[in-house]
């Protein structure tokens, strides 16, 4: 009945675009009641799905049903929606239900077009209606109004606004009284509406972000497309935020102080980049009586100060991320616990949440493990730069370090030794483990970074390679090993909702420019897995010039899909594995401060620790719950990259 009512309503241009791929004409089929749309789609006669809409060829989507509760289908594969007539005013994201055309109406792709065969078809339909909306926001750029009667003025102005770089959203029309004042601006445009028979959608201006050509105007623009807004804390954020102030300091609760264990007495320091404020993890190595060595990582406990569904932790939420943009940080949390209470702070008492080795001192097997809440003393807070070269043993340029401490030369002395010794036996047990990883197949991708010199107008005056220290790959080998064990210990408690990070194996396909690249040189790369990859690459022997691994590094990179935050009730075992890092289980656990998964992996560790399974894991985040945020903080991630 539909698909005839369809026809009916579009007969001509519908037919034309199926037969002879012209564009389709401007009306559009209602959408159906929820109601009704739920009913067929539980009856098996509607597929529900997520719209994808292709970035690049914006007539051209897809409905992906995959993980739905869709009856009876017999095809895995997604449904296609061409034209924006079957899309039928849905946006990329919105869950849609979906009727299927007869199967002499599937087509597939032949080169670079669409076309009607009998042979492989594709699954084809069009919407029917929206189930749930996504986003409603966007960026457009106001390019020209119109003027038309109205029934409550004589003359109303309309202004067309064009989406400024995602041409997936449609053309808007927008109510303004004041034209000047958008004419030529980027704006963010709320959609209200899309009545059937208008070839426009219809909303309104959200924020002037300002002028199109002005750079100011550009950074807001790229925030507000991926829904980043600097806006300041309110007022039932900042009601939940312990009190600190000059007069009465933050100070560690004497009940903590009786739970936690205390390693106020062991030499712990961070590595962070130079002017770094929000300092989140920390290390520490010391020699035991027996001979072991004890490795110790300390993450700040953020999930102490911020409460699983407060305001504090709705917005961190929100935010997924802290953005670094070359003139200016934008918090996930408010800057009191960000810079302040949960940083890490050279001789200031903080809370953490800790994962120590115990290591056999020559082998470095793992002999014990412990994790829980502890309260740390940072002794240093070390750049990378003064961490090598103390590692370097260039003493004299790590003085700068002792420089407000009040001690005299021997104590000094003393101290560096320590340090030094710690730092150095880092470095060992960190390239220890990262040559197990690499003997697992591990990648060591080498990309090269550039770093940014702005002036104080924030206007770029010079771009440099950035310099990779071994103090860099040090610490990142070590926070690798306590989110792979954290990871394990997480799963083991929670093996249906437990939050990790996989890595799907590329494929194959996608080395196809790094296998072109290399065959031009009489290189062979083997890419069936990333053992043989790994070992491949390091094989090459290419012409004697600067970068050339480092392209072939960049090629073999291109080819790999994205990292993703799942829900491991989601997937099974075998799809846990993380093909970059060679490891079967992964997670996020050492920057609570800056990334809102690490939060949710530390109150999952807290409740594997206590054995309580009723929790707020079990009480609010079921396996279905945890992907639910999982998709999103992928989709966050995404803007990062």
């Amino acid at each position: 009945m539909v698909h005839k009512l369809f026809e009916s309503l579009h007969l001509t241009a519908f037919k034309e675009w199926i037969q002879r791929h012209e564009y389709p004409c401007y009306e559009f089929f209602p959408h159906l009641p929820e109601e009704v749309l739920k009913a067929r789609v539980k009856s098996g006669r509607y597929i529900q799905g997520y719209l994808h809409v292709n970035r690049c060829k914006s007539y051209e989507a897809f409905v992906r049903h995959q993980g739905l509760d869709n009856k009876d289908l017999d095809f895995d594969s997604d449904i296609i929606i061409l034209w924006s007539t079957a899309r039928n005013r849905a946006f990329h994201g919105d869950k849609v239900a979906v009727e299927l055309f007869p199967k002499d109406k599937w087509i597939i792709r032949s080169g670079r077009r669409w076309i009607v065969k009998e042979r492989e078809p594709m699954p084809t339909g069009f919407v029917v209606g929206i189930l749930e909306k996504k986003r409603r926001d966007f960026v457009a750029t106001v390019t020209s109004c119109i003027r038309h009667a109205s029934r409550d003025s004589d003359d109303e102005t309309k202004l067309i606004a064009l989406p400024t770089w995602d041409y997936r959203i449609p053309k808007v029309l927008v109510t303004a009284k004041e034209v000047k004042l958008y004419k030529s601006h980027r704006v963010l445009v709320h959609i209200d509406s899309w009545p059937s028979k208008s070839v426009y959608a219809e909303g309104h201006v959200v924020h002037d972000l300002g002028q199109a050509r002005d750079l100011d105007a550009t950074i807001r623009v790229i925030m507000a497309e991926n829904n980043i807004f600097e806006l300041p804390s309110s007022e039932a954020e900042m009601s939940e935020l312990p009190v600190s102030s000059p007069e009465d300091p933050w100070r560690v609760s004497p009940t903590e102080e009786k739970e936690r264990r205390d390693l106020r007495s062991q030499l712990v320091f961070t590595i962070d980049s130079e002017g770094c404020e929000d300092l989140e993890d920390a290390l520490s190595l010391r020699i035991l009586d027996n001979g072991h060595l004890e490795l110790g990582i300390h993450t700040a406990d953020v999930s102490y100060f911020v409460v699983p569904d407060s305001c504090l932790d709705n917005e961190a939420r929100r935010r997924a991320n802290t953005l670094f943009l070359p003139h200016k940080r934008y918090d996930m949390i408010p800057a009191v616990l960000s810079t302040d209470l949960c940083s890490l702070r050279e001789g200031a008492d903080r809370y953490a949440v800790s994962v120590i080795w115990e290591l056999e001192g020559t082998s470095y097997d793992f002999k014990n493990v412990w994790y829980g809440r502890t309260i740390i003393r940072s002794a240093y807070n070390l750049t990378y730069r003064v961490a090598q070269d103390l590692l370097d043993e260039n003493l004299s340029a790590a003085e700068a370090i002792f420089v407000d401490k009040d001690l005299d030369k021997k104590s000094k002395e003393t101290k560096l030794k320590e340090l030094t010794w710690a730092l150095q036996k880092l470095r060992v047990l960190a390239n220890h483990f990262r040559d197990q990883r690499s003997s697992q197949g591990a990648l060591n991708l080498k990309y090269l970074d550039v770093a940014l010199k702005l002036d104080e107008n924030n206007k770029v005056v010079n771009i440099s390679p950035a310099l990779r220290l071994d103090a860099h790959d040090m610490v990142y080998e070590l926070m690798i090993l306590a989110n792979h064990w954290v990871a394990k210990r997480i799963y083991e408690e929670f093996p249906h909702q437990s939050l990790l990070r996989r890595h799907p194996p590329p494929r194959q396909k996608l080395f196809q420019d790094l296998l072109s690249c290399t065959k031009a040189l009489g290189c062979d790369i083997d890419t069936r897995s990333n053992k043989t990859l790994k070992d491949s690459l390091e094989k090459v022997r290419g012409p004697n010039r600067p970068y050339f691994k480092t392209l072939l590094h960049h090629l073999a990179g291109q080819a790999m899909g994205s990292t993703l935050y799942f829900s491991t009730g989601s997937c099974s075992e075998q799809e846990f594995y993380h093909y970059g890092l060679a490891l079967d289980k992964y997670t996020h656990f050492t920057s609570p401060i800056r990334r809102y998964a690490d939060i949710v992996v530390h109150r999952l560790l807290m409740a594997a620790l206590t054995k309580e399974k009723k929790t707020e894991t079990e009480d609010n985040l079921s396996n279905e719950d945890l992907q639910q945020l999982c998709e999103y903080l992928n989709e966050k991630r995404q803007i990062l990259c």
